[in-house]
């Protein structure tokens, strides 16, 4: 049996970067046998840098020790698996190296480093890692071909999941994508996914913008071709990942505070997000998502795009889901700032994947 006795992680002040070239043992970021799931930028070769929420690092190795050697920010949060098992969730505010001792057995052991929370929490430089010294980095085998590309908001990014009450205040170590209906319907439907996702934002309007139409903070159409939440420098390669089947899950924001955004903006833009999916991807199935904490007018203006996208391009390929508002209870089903929390997120998970099963005859 594979187990793990001991978790350590050493915060080194030094640059991880030059560190890593004088490791007997160094895999660098570029590596063919790493694999990575989400959008990464590899301008510097040697270097992966990632905001977006649930780029995973997915790898095999043998030996008995692992060091990750990284910077995470400020405010990002990582949880690490080996075989299956989550070892402990990492912090590192500069670059890092963290140690994994007490691994049994010489494996092959299979591990997951997985960004937790989304691009405003800041950006990550994956540079490498580092094995004992007979250790072997071997090719990740576990190919699927299913992919699900998820576009959303702060539910999306598994918002507040972890925290214990609807009255705490946000936390971004209780924000944990993978405990997000996202990462569930994925892993149910055992296919690999993107979240596109940031909280806050909206088709035409932010949470909280004094407009109908949000002018400064971009929204989530406008971020959509980028390879990095936060910076617009750089256009991701659609070609590089193709989705079998989009979701959308957005609307949220354009609606919970006032002014909203007039009826044919809204739906013009989201109509208009649509075909960025398809240009990007072809006819998959797209599932716009609203629910299960806003209705009225959202609800009726989302099923509207699906219902006259179906005429207005000949096109039923695009479904609409609804999730009432009584799906959640207001106490265990709800975590910081009123968001589902991991029993609400499986909730709504539940009500998807016979939607999406269906559909795709997964």
């Amino acid at each position: 049996m594979k187990y793990f006795v001991l978790f350590i992680v050493f915060f080194l002040l030094i640059s991880t970067n030059v560190f890593s070239q004088d490791c007997e043992n160094f895999f660098p970021a570029s590596h063919k046998d790493l694999s990575f799931m989400g959008r990464v930028d590899f301008s510097d070769e040697q270097v992966a840098r990632y905001d977006w929420p649930g780029v995973t690092v997915r790898f095999r190795f043998t030996g008995d020790q692992l060091k990750l050697h990284f910077t995470g920010g400020e405010r990002n949060y990582f949880d690490l698996f080996i075989d299956g098992k989550l070892i402990n969730t990492l912090h590192a505010k500069g670059d890092t190296v963290a140690v994994v001792t007490g691994i049994k057995g010489k494996g092959p052991h299979e591990a997951k480093f997985i960004k937790r929370t989304e691009g405003e929490m800041g950006e990550t430089r994956f540079f490498g890692l580092e094995l004992s010294r007979k250790g072997e980095l071997l090719p990740w085998k576990k190919t699927v071909d299913r992919r699900i590309e998820f576009i959303g908001n702060s539910i999306t990014c598994g918002y507040g999941t972890e925290s214990e009450s609807r009255h705490d205040d946000f936390e971004p170590q209780t924000e944990n994508v993978e405990k997000s209906y996202a990462a569930i319907v994925a892993n149910t439907l055992n296919a690999d996914y993107h979240v596109v996702a940031h909280s806050g934002l909206g088709i035409v309007r932010n949470y909280g913008a004094p407009q109908k139409v949000s002018t400064g903070l971009a929204t989530m159409p406008q971020r959509y071709s980028r390879v990095l939440d936060m910076d617009d420098s750089l256009t991701w390669d659609f070609s590089k990942w193709q989705a079998n089947a989009v979701v959308i899950s957005l609307g949220n924001n354009d609606f919970s505070t006032k002014p909203h955004p007039d009826k044919v903006v809204f739906q013009r833009t989201y109509e208009e997000l649509i075909n960025q999916v398809r240009m990007a991807y072809g006819v998959v199935p797209v599932f716009c998502i609203v629910g299960p904490t806003t209705d009225e007018p959202c609800f009726s203006y989302v099923k509207e795009v699906v219902d006259n996208y179906h005429v207005l391009y000949k096109d039923e390929n695009v479904f609409f889901i609804g999730i009432s508002r009584a799906l959640l209870n207001g106490g265990s089903d709800l975590g910081a700032d009123a968001h589902p929390s991991f029993r609400g997120q499986q909730k709504i998970a539940n009500t998807i994947v016979p939607v999406i099963s269906t559909v795709m005859e997964w």
